[in-house]
């Protein structure tokens, strides 16, 4: 079900013309060069590297910070091929060539961490003094917290030589895993049956219309993605178990001076405390049957005593909730951004003016949404598959959300501009909230504001119950995954468990084949892509709780906390920016309070 509206599209020959183009073949050159020239340094000063408690010698000093500046321009370069790699292949999962050249920069990005292994190993292992006097310079006092983190790390490493092969593994063997699932769900048709008379889709097509508001459409659709999915259920087994079984080898390596385990390396990414992480799956549990109330609630009014699965996603069932154009639907996120800060406004318009946006529908387009950005121009994209629901709407403004975070630090050094998905979460909501918040100002029917207060308990019932839904199977998962192969009907009796505990009777049927259909289980280079967006949901609220309080400076803060999020831990961070405590259950229960007053205002309507 395309639209007529013609939908904006992504122009990224301002990085390069093409694979075969002298620019993008120049840098890969240069990083093939760059990587042979560390290779080259490292292997000149050998045993020095070994020597992590000797005091360091000046000269040395001075080649580990050659290095890590020469590494600084490597990456930045292989990190632009690797975006505009990525983006070709979101639009056509049939691309062979950017499927190959993905696969080749991947090995370049294997081979680079292989060579900086040894420089890895010393900063991490070595003095304190030797490693102040290393960041003591201009190449290298952009890493300072970066690797101050990473010297936290330092009992979980392996020798150089296992490092070097953990490294290499992972193009051709960890990697893959995740490839071989955006391939098939790149390529995967979906046969959909409607008033008869059945069609073909992709998959991010089929996705799309589960967010349809005739729900004949949502139903058909859903049930194809699960006849689909089932087909290659087998498949999708054996991928999921293959990156938890590598996980899992790789930990039980690395416990050999303390024990490390699979909610471990997330919680470093996301750099939080593991009693963060409790003190708020804490506080939502507690609040999981008010939620449910709202999820009957949602169910009511579309005449129903309970949501079926395929209503998880739906627009609310009102005569005003019809197809919105993209145009109306951009001016409406431009807008509401504008209300916070002229120039988030803006940046919004510029990112549609420079064609920094892809909505399109295409039949072999990736499934979901994502913002990634170009390091050399340091210039945003926004990736979506625009099909005109009010859900497509909050998608974009959650996808500009990312973008104008980093936007606004793109003037900091690289390394400073790595935020953990935790945070990263944080400014993508809090776009979706300034949408609602413009949406509910400017709703001038009942109906209109029951529009909006659906998406926001929609949004509730998707990151206070779904999300945790998801934590609890990968937990439960991964555990089971210690004991062997974990089947694909054995997946999702673990999916329907993590469902009827989350979401009780407020759902028909529990979405068993969930761990197949949704691709964050898959991806090869993160697991549990999943608590962070309850971390940033609520997060969020708690910092928009406060446009009121700080009235015309509130931009300015916003904008100093997401500068701050690549040089912090999410504690130090909201203690410094809020004076909050996130270890205490207390902090969390205050965001919620906030998500309750937002449903008791949609179960008032």
């Amino acid at each position: 079900m395309q639209t007529q509206e013609i939908l904006p599209q992504w122009d990224n020959s301002t990085e390069y013309k093409g694979f075969q183009a002298d620019d993008f073949k120049s840098d890969v050159q240069y990083v093939e060069s760059g990587i042979k020239q560390i290779k080259s340094i490292i292997n000149d000063f050998k045993s020095s590297f070994s020597k992590v408690n000797e005091p360091a010698e000046e000269k040395f000093v001075k080649v580990l910070q050659d290095i890590i500046g020469l590494n600084t321009d490597v990456s930045k370069i292989l990190y632009n091929l690797h975006v505009f790699t990525s983006c070709e292949r979101s639009l056509d999962a049939t691309n062979a060539e950017a499927t190959k050249t993905e696969s080749t920069l991947n090995v370049l990005k294997a081979d680079l961490e292989a060579n900086l292994n040894p420089l890895t190993l010393f900063i991490s292992r070595t003095t304190d003094e030797n490693f102040e006097k290393v960041m003591n310079s201009e190449k290298t006092k952009s890493y300072l917290f970066s690797y101050k983190t990473m010297r936290t790390q330092k009992d979980f490493l392996l020798s150089e030589s296992e490092e070097n092969l953990i490294s290499r593994l992972k193009a051709n063997g960890h990697g893959s895993w995740g490839d071989l699932y955006m391939a098939i769900s790149g390529t995967a048709k979906v046969e959909i049956t409607l008033n008869g008379k059945t069609e073909s889709y992709g998959v991010a097509q089929a996705s799309a219309m589960t967010r349809n508001s005739d729900e004949p459409t949502r139903k058909a659709a859903w049930e194809a993605l699960q006849k689909t999915w089932t087909t290659h259920k087998q498949s999708a087994a054996m991928i999921l178990n293959s990156l938890a079984g590598w996980r899992h080898e790789i930990n039980k390596n690395r416990s050999h001076t303390k024990a490390t385990d699979f909610l471990d390396q997330p919680l470093y990414n996301s750099r939080i405390k593991s009693e963060t992480l409790n003190a708020m799956m804490d506080a939502i549990s507690e609040n999981r049957l008010a939620v449910q109330v709202a999820a009957k609630n949602m169910a009511k009014l579309m005449g129903k005593k309970q949501l079926d699965p395929w209503d998880l996603l739906a627009p609310a069932p009102i005569q005003s909730s019809s197809h919105v154009s993209f145009n109306d639907g951009f001016e409406q996120i431009r807008n509401s951004f504008a209300a916070v800060d002229g120039k988030m406004g803006e940046f919004a318009q510029m990112m549609l003016d420079k064609n920094w946006i892809d909505a399109r529908v295409l039949p072999n387009k990736a499934n979901g949404a994502f913002c990634t950005g170009f390091a050399k121009t340091n210039s945003p994209r926004v990736f979506q598959t625009y099909m005109g629901s009010s859900q497509d709407v909050s998608t974009l403004a959650h996808e500009l959300g990312h973008g104008y975070h980093s936007w606004v630090m793109r003037d900091m050094p690289m390394i400073e501009q790595e935020y953990p998905m935790t945070l990263a979460e944080t400014a993508s909501i809090f776009a979706e909230n300034v949408l609602f918040d413009y949406q509910i100002s400017h709703a001038k029917t009942k109906d209109e504001k029951l529009d909006v207060l659906w998406s926001l308990t929609e949004g509730a019932v998707s990151l206070l119950l779904n999300i945790p839904t998801r934590f609890e199977f990968e937990k439960n998962f991964y555990e089971k995954r210690k004991q062997g192969f974990v089947s694909a009907d054995e997946l999702s009796e673990l999916m329907q468990a993590a469902y009827t505990h989350w979401y009780g009777d407020s759902i028909s049927v529990p979405d068993k084949m969930f761990w197949a259909t949704k691709l964050h289980f898959a991806i090869s280079e993160v697991s549990f892509y999943n608590f962070p967006y309850s971390f940033g949901y609520l997060f969020s609220l708690s910092i928009y709780a406060r446009k009121n309080e700080l009235g015309a400076n509130f931009s300015k803060k916003y904008i100093e906390i997401l500068r701050d999020t690549g040089i912090m831990s999410a504690e130090d961070l909201i203690q410094k920016h809020l004076g909050e405590d996130i270890t205490k259950k207390e902090f969390w229960q205050k965001s919620i309070n906030v998500v309750l007053a937002q449903i008791n205002e949609f179960n008032k309507l």
